[in-house]
């Protein structure tokens, strides 16, 4: 049977001795999204797998959502999408790259955001390159009770862009536009298995609070976003 080994930080742990091409049996299936539940980061190691085998995989979490962007699907998978982080002779490199260097969760822009996002490194660098993920359950816990109170209820608009983020995303084509209205969540939201509340943020996306001014709206939003960037609540993923 795997090992779940918990990270010694804020979040995440690992499942040693799986194989992967067991995920999708009921029993492997329900360990895994027991572990994702509790820990909210999931270390699967093992060998580089197919697009085909990731696609696979990902079944075990539920239905794999499609990206949105259609430059980014991997061909006769499109359950799959394919991100280039690496610096160009230019330079240069994907916008998108670049973007997600930011703190963001994945396809808030969308009524029903993914459940878990699965990534899987093919090429690592030679040193850096980790990837930070942020635990939002003790970012909410660690609030001052006034301040959960002023937030308890309060809704926000997410966007594909708002002028709050750091870096403009990729360009959409007339179709895209199309299937990203802007749309609404918590602030706050409640996890289905544990019951634990979360901080519901993400500063490439989410452009102001329901019910404030502007102003008031970018002060609370940015004092909620100061505290989810203390270390405490972070791990970093080394390749």
């Amino acid at each position: 049977m795997p090992e779940v080994v918990p990270n010694e930080a804020a979040l995440g742990a690992r499942v040693e001795g799986l194989d992967r091409a067991t995920a999708n049996q009921p029993a492997v299936a329900a360990l895994l999204n027991e572990v994702l539940a509790e820990h909210l980061l999931v270390v699967i190691p093992g060998a580089p797998m197919t697009t085909e085998q990731t696609r696979d995989f990902a079944a075990a979490f539920g239905k794999p959502q499609i990206q949105l962007l259609r430059y980014k699907r991997s061909g006769a998978v499109p359950e799959v999408s394919v991100m280039v982080s690496t610096l160009m002779d230019d330079g240069t490199t994907d916008k998108t790259a670049i973007r997600a260097e930011d703190w963001h969760t994945d396809d808030s822009y969308f009524a029903v955001p993914a459940k878990a996002t699965l990534l899987h490194g093919i090429e690592i660098p030679s040193k850096g390159g980790a990837t930070w993920f942020c635990n939002m359950h003790s970012v909410y816990e660690a609030l001052p009770e006034a301040t959960k109170k002023r937030i308890d209820g309060k809704r926000a608009i997410h966007g594909y862009d708002t002028p709050r983020a750091r870096n403009r995303p990729s360009p959409r084509t007339p179709e895209e536009i199309a299937e990203t209205p802007d749309v609404e969540h918590p602030l706050v939201r409640t996890h289905p298995v544990t019951g634990r509340k979360a901080l519901y943020l993400n500063p490439n996306r989410l452009d102001r609070i329901v019910g404030l001014e502007r102003a008031e709206s970018d002060a609370l939003l940015d004092e909620l976003a100061e505290e989810a960037r203390k270390p405490q609540h972070h791990f970093g993923h080394v390749w």
